[in-house]
């Protein structure tokens, strides 16, 4: 629930809940929700750098981002605060997300399968493997790929002779650049004081990296069981899928012709199959003789 004791700071959060962007620029006919976020947008256009920090010669488009900065460079600050854990974050967005650890909460939902991420970068990366999109490309051979690591690791598998390699001291972790084995060690090997806790038992660590690994061993683990029969699994979206099947729930409904589904991804099946004019199913041919599946499953 949102409060606030100024009518201007309300105003401002309605707009969050419609699509209307009355504040346009001038220079690409970008629309914005209020002034300052328009204003902060033409800063980039022009260079503008208003926002100057106290303690360094750099400058910043926002004051968002400058405080961001003051706390991660000079202050190391972490205002944001779990109320379930020792976590604490310098940025909000950052809390967000690690509540979501606790609460299990997916709120980005891919709308062509039943993929479901805890933020929205994840989706958007998930959506590559709809698409076929692969945004990075090797600078030595032009092989493309989905996700930066898996280049990365790419260039260094396949070119390594003409790499330059930088191994941590701490594990198995081999960078092709100095500045990425320091963010490795500062966002995995640093000794954190606050505790991190296991998402999955009561074992806490200082050390990122081992709670990494240690929250591995639970990888296979199947901790969420039906209550009416034997079914168990990994995944808590899964169980929620599952459950359906006794209760026969289906929320999603076709908008064409009003069935219901269990699941979203059968709906979408659904939907180009009788009601997409452009849809054009793929066959899967067997190389030998020349039968056609609807379902690569099948051949």
């Amino acid at each position: 629930t949102f409060t606030s004791s100024r009518i201007s700071s309300l105003n401002r959060h309605m707009k969050t809940h419609t699509n209307e962007k009355p504040y346009t620029c001038h220079l690409c006919l970008k629309a914005f929700r209020t002034v300052t976020i328009l204003r902060n947008h033409i800063n980039t256009h022009t260079g503008t750098r208003p926002y100057k920090c106290d303690d360094c010669d750099m400058a910043f488009v926002t004051s968002g981002e400058r405080a961001r900065h003051r706390r991660y460079k000079h202050t190391h600050e972490k205002p944001f605060k779990c109320s379930m854990c020792a976590y604490a974050s310098v940025e909000a967005s950052k809390l967000k997300r690690h509540i979501r650890s606790h609460t299990g909460e997916r709120p980005f939902q891919c709308h062509l399968c039943s993929y479901a991420g805890k933020d929205a970068y994840k989706v958007k990366r998930h959506m590559r493997t709809h698409s076929g999109e692969r945004p990075y490309e090797c600078h030595v051979c032009h092989a493309r790929f989905t996700q930066r690591g898996t280049m990365k690791i790419h260039v260094l598998q396949k070119h390594g002779e003409n790499v330059p390699k930088y191994q941590c001291p701490h594990c198995d972790t081999v960078t092709a650049r100095k500045s990425d084995l320091r963010v490795h060690l500062l966002k995995l090997h640093t000794y954190e004081a606050a505790e991190m806790k296991c998402r999955y038992c009561s074992a806490v660590f200082h050390e990122r990296y081992a709670l990494i690994q240690h929250q591995k061993t639970h990888k296979n683990e199947k901790r969420f069981k039906c209550e009416h029969c034997s079914y168990a699994c990994k995944q808590k979206r899964h169980m929620a899928v599952h459950v359906r099947t006794h209760t026969g729930e289906k929320p999603f409904a076709c908008l064409s012709c009003n069935r219901r589904f269990q699941q979203k991804q059968l709906l979408n099946v659904h939907v180009k199959k009788y009601h997409d004019t452009t849809f054009v199913p793929t066959v899967y041919r067997c190389p030998r003789c020349g039968k056609g599946y609807s379902r690569l499953v099948s051949y």
